[in-house]
């Protein structure tokens, strides 16, 4: 399960640093403003309920741990903004949860989608016809 992790980890990793490449303070603004509109909040509390609860083995747990908490780090020093890591680090636990359980969910896939195209998902994300497992691949 952390090899199928790590996959996840790397491809997503490398897409957020492209992302935060050109970042500012304005922008992280616009950003934090978006993703709190009742559109994109509502879609991601939606997708959380989906997983919420479902059991995950000790090692893949805190695999995951980790990487949150690396992701939470390196962004917030990169910004100094502290919602912009938090959001994003729960964007990579519910991609993961959906993940290692092998579910699916269209806006989940487009959630992903949208970072490794180098954006940081916000109001509308980009859509893609693909499968997460596919994205990850």
């Amino acid at each position: 399960m952390t090899e199928k992790l790590n996959t996840l980890e790397t491809a997503f990793n490398y897409a957020l640093k492209a992302a935060l490449h050109h970042i500012d303070s304005e922008k992280i603004d616009k950003i934090l403003d978006n993703r709190d509109s009742s559109e994109f909040s509502d879609a991601w509390m939606k997708a959380y309920q989906t997983v919420d609860g479902k059991e995950i083995d000790e090692e893949t747990e805190d695999a995951i741990t980790q990487f949150r908490k690396e992701i939470f780090i390196s962004i917030f020093k990169a910004t100094g903004s502290s919602e912009l890591p938090a959001y994003i680090s729960d964007d990579f636990g519910l991609i993961s949860s959906y993940y290692i359980h092998d579910l699916e969910n269209t806006w989940v896939t487009d959630l992903l989608f949208t970072y490794l195209n180098h954006q940081i998902p916000q109001g509308e994300l980009m859509k893609t016809d693909k499968t997460l497992k596919e994205l990850i691949s």
